[in-house]
């Protein structure tokens, strides 16, 4: 069984690469958004560079258009880090450090890759026209331009129909987006008032003195985690081993946005079982995303012969002391007169809940502190 695991990991260390990619400037005064099918997707924003609309390669994946699309983003040794897209109609392989891009037959295309985020962003138009996927730019007057990507063999709504469908999911982003873009006024200095009369603490005015650390499993599932954390919050995401390949994308954008990234360790493997894929877990995230780390997390019980010896080889593990409660207007009510440091697992907590339960404790005055290996 430990063999089996340990040369899946092999596999997929052999697949998985990383590459320090910059971002574009600033984007201009055009707000973007992107749908694909009859699915609105707030995460992704298309950028266009020089006229042409760029989107992230992950977006032609098989599960978001409906079409028999494979992708492999890998390094090769005659050509180093390549993107390719494949069907059966054909192939198109993009090469990062070239900036080309060529067809299964050899023949150059005339449009090609650029960087963003930490992954390629591919031109939509053109990749679409290649594969025969229908790409729609639907300009609005109040809720910026939509990009839309449908598969000809089952359309879903007509472009006018998905809309009107989406147009609160489109507005309330567009809005989002707009005031992140707005410069906020600078305060006018006012005199410093007398100071005020001293009276009790307001109930729950401690909160300051109670240290939150936040994680989650981000192993399983396709949502943007780090969307769902306010500004200046941060979290521990925890992978299993064998899903880093997969969630590569997610982990350089939690890297980037300033998470720490851990490893959920399986108790069913031996001790040395464990240490083995904990340690080739991390050659993978090296290649990911240039990190290490030392924090693991057992999802289940574990034996000490276990955290022994990863304790002995400099492992950290994380242990939550707290679950949140389904309801997220429930969680300052249920830390009231808890312990001083809560090592809280947001595993449990709905998607939709998680930016509720965090902004609760951020507005209740918890000292949110990011996971750092030399803190817990």
């Amino acid at each position: 069984m430990v063999k089996k695991r340990i040369t899946a990991l092999l596999c997929s260390l052999a697949l998985v690469f990383t590459l320090t990619l910059p971002a574009w400037g600033a984007p201009g005064s055009t707000v973007y958004l992107l749908a694909v099918g009859d699915k609105f997707y707030d995460a992704y924003r298309p950028v266009a560079i020089n006229g042409v609309i760029y989107v992230p390669y992950t977006i032609f994946d098989r599960t978001a258009t409906g079409v028999d699309l494979g992708v492999y983003y890998g390094i090769t040794p005659e050509r180093g880090t390549i993107l390719t897209l494949y069907s059966l109609s054909g192939m198109l392989t993009f090469s990062m450090q070239m900036g080309t891009c060529e067809d299964n037959l050899g023949n150059p295309m005339n449009f090609h890759a650029l960087p963003r985020n930490g992954i390629p962003y591919i031109p939509a138009a053109a990749v679409c026209g290649f594969f025969g996927l229908q790409y729609s730019f639907l300009p609005t007057s109040d809720r910026g331009t939509l990009i839309r990507i449908t598969n000809p063999a089952s359309p879903g709504l007509a472009d006018g129909s998905f809309l009107q469908t989406a147009q609160g999911a489109m507005a309330y982003r567009y809005n989002q987006i707009i005031q992140s873009q707005t410069p906020q006024p600078t305060p006018t200095p006012s005199p410093t008032p007398p100071p005020a009369a001293s009276r009790p603490p307001a109930p729950g005015s401690n909160n300051g003195n109670t240290r939150v650390y936040l994680a989650l499993d981000a192993s399983q599932g396709t949502a943007d985690w780090t969307g769902l954390f306010p500004s200046g919050c941060y979290a521990l995401f925890l992978f299993t081993p064998d899903s880093l390949a997969e969630q590569a994308p997610l982990i350089r954008k939690a890297v980037a946005a300033g998470h720490s990234v851990g490893l959920l360790a399986d108790p069913s493997l031996d001790s040395q079982g464990v240490l083995e894929e904990l340690e080739l877990g991390n050659e993978l995230l090296s290649h990911i995303a240039r990190i290490k780390t030392r924090f693991y997390a057992f999802p289940e019980g574990s034996t000490p012969s276990q955290t022994d010896i990863l304790s002995a080889a400099g492992w950290i593990r994380w242990e939550a002391n707290w679950h949140t409660a389904s309801n997220p207007a429930n969680v300052q009510g249920m830390l009231s007169g808890g312990p001083s440091v809560v090592r809280m697992d947001l595993s449990g907590t709905q998607v939709s809940h998680i930016y509720r339960v965090v902004s609760t404790l951020q507005n209740s005055g918890y000292d949110l502190r990011r996971p750092l290996e030399t803190e817990l």
